[in-house]
C-alpha cells in the first residue's frame, strides 16, 4: 500500500509539474573544481523573484511568461554572474553557471551562504560546518569533525579521549550518523579517540541537535550527515598530509567524457604508521631471565607495536544528459589489533613450563551507496537511494600452557622419560550489523517560496552477536556458548512535508512520518511542526515541535567511558519502541557582517528507554554448553532534559569561529524494583 502511494505521488507530481509554463533552472558551480555552490543567491533583475541554490547547487524559476530575463548569481568570495535569457512560450532553459573566485580587499576569499541559510531555514538547532570550520577548530592530532562538534552548545562527551556525542540529554546510540546519506554504526577509530571520517574528503557537515524534519526517522537524539566532496570536474589534482601518527592522500579528477556522459571522481585514504616506526626501531625486549647484564638473553626479540588503522573513501558522480545523475559512494575502514607473547620457565628439578597468549582483533565499517537523481521536470526532482552498511568486529583471544616434568620411570637405555601435559583455550567474540536501505524522495517546487516533499523508506537490518569459549585439556574438549543472538528487523516508512512562506514574515514547515516496525506489527505516527516569524529582515523567532521513535538500541553499560564497540540490537518484541518529543523555542539575529547570534531553549521528553541490567549472568547449563540471554535484559527507563543555549558564530571575514554556552539538566528514572 505504501509503495502504491509513493508511485501515485510521483505520477501526480509529474503531471502537475508538467502543467507549468516556461521556466529557468540550472546548477551553480565553482569554475576551478566544478564543486556545487550551496545557498548562492539567485535573482532576476527588475523583479521581486529570488531564490537560493540547494545542497546540489540547483535552482529554478517557474511560471514565467515569454520575454527577456537577466539572471544574476551572487556569493561572497565570487564575482557577480549575469546572463540574459530570451525565454519563449512553454520553454524550459537549463543553465550551467560557473562562478569564479574573486579576491576581497584586506580579507581572504570566503565562500559564505549564511544569509541565504538564515532566510530559508525554518528548522531550529541546525549548524552546517564547512571544511574550513573543521580545519580551524582545535584538534587532538589532526582535524576531526567530531572534535569540532563537541565545541558546539548542547554537545558533550564523557572524556577528552572519546569522540562519542551526547546531545541535549541523548546518548550516542540515539544519534543518526551518516556519510553521504549512508548510516554508519560505529564511526570511531581506537575506541573513539579518532573519528572514522577523513577531514580532507569532507565538503560539509550538516548537524541537527533536535527538531529535525520528517525525512529523517529511526533516531530521536540528533542528526549528523557528512557530505563528501564530489571531485574536480576540470582536471586531475591531489594532495597529501603527514602528521605525527598518520599519513593521508587525496586524488580527484574528471570522468572521461563520452557522448552526453560526464562527471567527476574522488579517492582519499589514510593510515596510521606508528606500528611501522616502532617496528623499524628494533627496540630490544626479553624475558628478563638473564642472570647478569652481560649475558645475552636467548629469548630476546624486538618490540612490535600491536595496533594500526586505515580507511579509504571513494565517490564517483556521473551526469547522464541534463536531467540524470548517478552518484556512487563507498567507505571502507579497519582497525587492526594483533598481539602475542610467549613465556617459559625452568625449575631446578627439570620442570619446564611454556605459556602462549595471542590477540587477533579486526573491526570496522564498510558502506556502499548509489543515488539516482532525476529532474523529472524543472520543478519536480526525484531521488532514489540504495545503500548497504556493514559494521563488524571479530575478537579472538587464544593461549595455552604446556607443562613438562621428569617421569618417575626411565627408558630401557637408562634415559629419563618426560611427562607432558597441556591446556589450550580460545575466546571468540563477534558482532555484525548488516543494514540494507532503499529510499525514494520526491520534491515538488510549487514556487520560489513553496515546496512539498514526500518519500518512502525501507530498511532491513540483521544483527548477529555471538560468543564462544573453547577449552582443551587431557580428558576434556568442550565449547561454551554464553551468547548466540541472530535477529532481523524491518522498518517501512512514508513521509510528507510542506514548507511554505505564507507572508514575508511567516514561514511554516509541517510534516508527518509513519513507520511500520515488523517485530511490533504496529504503525508509529510522528507529526513534525516548524514555524518561523521574521521580526525584521535580520531578526527571527523559531518554534519547532516533533515526535520521534527509535527501533534499535545498544546493550552497553551507560557509564562506559572508553567504548570500542557498540552491541546493537533491535527493540525486542515484548518492549515498546523508544519515543521522544522535542520542543524548541529560539531567537536568531544575523548582523550585517554575517555574525549569527542564537539563543534557544529546549525540552525533550523520553519514554520507553532501555537500560541494560548489570550483574551476574543467569545461565542454563547442559553437558558441554552454557547459554544466556542476559545481554538483552533491560530496565524500563524514562527521562527528560531541558536547557538553554547561546551561540555566536562568525562565518565570513579574516577571522571566523564561534562562541557557545550551555545550561542543561538531564534526569533518568529507572524502574528497578
Amino acid at each position: 500500500m505504501i509503495k502504491r502511494f509513493i508511485n501515485q505521488s510521483i505520477v501526480v507530481l509529474s503531471i502537475l509539474g508538467a502543467q507549468d509554463k516556461s521556466s529557468i533552472s540550472g546548477f551553480v558551480r565553482e569554475v576551478e573544481t566544478g564543486e556545487p555552490i550551496s545557498y548562492a543567491n539567485v535573482f532576476i533583475s527588475g523583479t521581486s523573484m529570488g531564490t537560493a541554490t540547494n545542497s546540489d547547487g540547483y535552482f529554478v524559476f517557474i511560471n514565467l511568461s515569454q520575454g527577456e530575463y537577466e539572471v544574476n548569481v551572487s556569493m561572497i568570495g565570487f564575482g557577480l554572474y549575469k546572463e540574459t535569457i530570451n525565454l519563449g512560450i512553454d520553454e524550459s532553459v537549463r543553465l550551467d553557471i560557473r562562478m569564479k573566485e574573486e579576491a576581497l580587499q584586506a580579507s581572504e576569499i570566503i565562500v559564505s551562504g549564511t544569509r541565504q541559510k538564515f532566510k530559508k531555514s525554518v528548522e531550529s538547532s541546525t549548524i552546517i560546518l564547512d571544511i574550513r570550520d573543521i580545519r580551524n577548530a582545535p584538534a587532538f592530532v589532526e582535524p576531526d569533525v567530531f572534535r569540532t562538534l563537541q565545541m558546539l552548545p548542547g554537545v558533550q562527551t564523557t572524556s577528552d579521549w572519546s569522540s562519542a556525542l551526547y546531545v541535549r540529554g541523548s546518548t550516542p546510540d540515539q544519534n543518526l550518523l551518516m556519510l553521504d546519506g549512508i548510516t554508519v554504526y560505529n564511526p570511531y577509530h581506537l575506541g573513539g579517540i579518532f573519528s572514522t571520517f577523513n577531514a580532507d574528503a569532507i565538503k560539509e557537515a550538516d548537524f541537527r541537535a533536535g527538531g529535525f524534519p520528517a525525512r529523517y526517522g529511526g533516531r530521536m537524539g540528533a542528526i549528523l550527515n557528512i557530505i563528501n566532496r564530489e571531485g574536480n570536474t576540470e582536471k586531475v589534482s591531489g594532495s597529501g598530509n603527514i602528521s605525527l601518527i598518520s599519513s593521508k592522500a587525496l586524488l580527484e579528477g574528471p570522468v572521461p567524457k563520452w557522448r552526453n556522459i560526464k562527471g567527476s571522481w574522488m579517492v582519499s585514504g589514510r593510515r596510521t604508521y606508528f606500528d611501522k616506526i616502532i617496528n623499524m626501531m628494533n627496540i630490544p625486549t626479553g624475558d628478563g631471565n638473564s642472570k647478569n647484564d652481560d649475558e645475552q638473553d636467548e629469548n630476546e626479540g624486538t618490540l612490535q607495536f600491536p595496533y594500526y588503522f586505515y580507511d579509504y573513501q571513494v565517490k564517483i558522480n556521473t551526469d547522464i544528459g541534463d536531467n540524470n545523475r548517478l552518484t556512487y559512494s563507498r567507505f571502507y575502514g579497519r582497525d587492526i589489533l594483533t598481539f602475542g607473547f610467549s613465556d617459559s620457565e625452568s625449575g631446578d628439578n627439570g620442570n619446564r613450563r611454556q605459556s602462549d597468549f595471542n590477540i587477533n582483533w579486526p573491526w570496522g565499517n564498510k558502506t556502499n551507496g548509489l543515488t539516482w537523481r532525476w529532474i523529472a521536470t524543472p520543478n519536480v526532482i526525484v531521488k532514489t537511494f540504495l545503500a548497504r552498511s556493514e559494521y563488524s568486529f571479530n575478537m579472538n583471544f587464544n593461549g595455552g600452557d604446556e607443562f613438562i616434568s621428569p617421569s618417575d620411570s626411565t627408558a630401557l637405555d637408562g634415559t629419563f622419560i618426560m611427562d607432558t601435559s597441556s591446556i589450550a583455550w580460545g575466546l571468540r567474540f563477534s558482532d555484525t550489523i548488516e543494514d540494507n536501505t532503499l529510499e525514494t524522495e520526491v520534491t515538488w517546487l510549487l514556487s520560489e517560496d513553496h515546496k512539498v516533499t514526500t518519500g518512502f523508506h525501507l530498511k532491513d537490518i540483521d544483527f548477529i552477536l555471538a560468543q564462544h569459549f573453547d577449552l582443551t585439556m587431557e580428558a576434556l574438549d568442550t565449547t561454551f556458548t554464553p551468547l548466540d543472538m541472530n535477529d532481523s528487523t524491518r522498518e517501512i516508512s512514508a513521509y510528507i512535508e510542506d514548507k511554505w512562506k505564507l507572508t514575508p514574515s511567516i514561514l511554516y514547515q509541517v510534516g508527518a512520518r509513519a513507520t511500520h516496525y515488523n517485530l511490533h506489527d504496529s504503525i508509529y505516527v510522528e507529526p513534525r511542526i516548524g514555524l518561523k516569524y521574521n521580526l525584521s529582515d535580520d531578526f527571527s523567532m523559531k518554534l519547532n515541535w516533533g515526535r520521534y521513535h527509535q527501533f534499535l538500541t545498544i546493550a552497553n553499560p551507560q557509564d562506559e567511558n572508553f567504548r570500542i564497540v557498540d552491541f546493537w540490537m533491535g527493540i525486542p518484541q515484548d518492549k515498546k519502541a523508544s519515543k521522544s518529543e522535542h520542543a524548541i523555542l529560539g531567537l536568531e539575529y544575523l548582523s550585517y557582517n554575517n555574525i549569527l547570534y542564537r539563543i534557544e531553549g529546549y525540552y525533550k521528553d523520553f519514554d520507553n528507554l532501555l537500560t541494560q541490567k548489570e550483574g551476574d549472568f543467569e545461565t542454563e547449563e547442559s553437558d558441554t554448553t552454557i547459554t544466556t540471554n542476559a545481554i538483552n535484559e533491560f530496565w524500563d527507563t524514562d527521562a527528560y532534559a531541558y536547557g538553554l543555549e547561546l551561540l555566536v558564530k562568525k562565518s565570513s571575514g579574516r577571522f571566523t569561529g564561534w562562541l557557545g554556552y550551555t545550561y542543561a539538566k538531564t534526569f533518568y528514572h529507572t524502574d528497578q524494583f
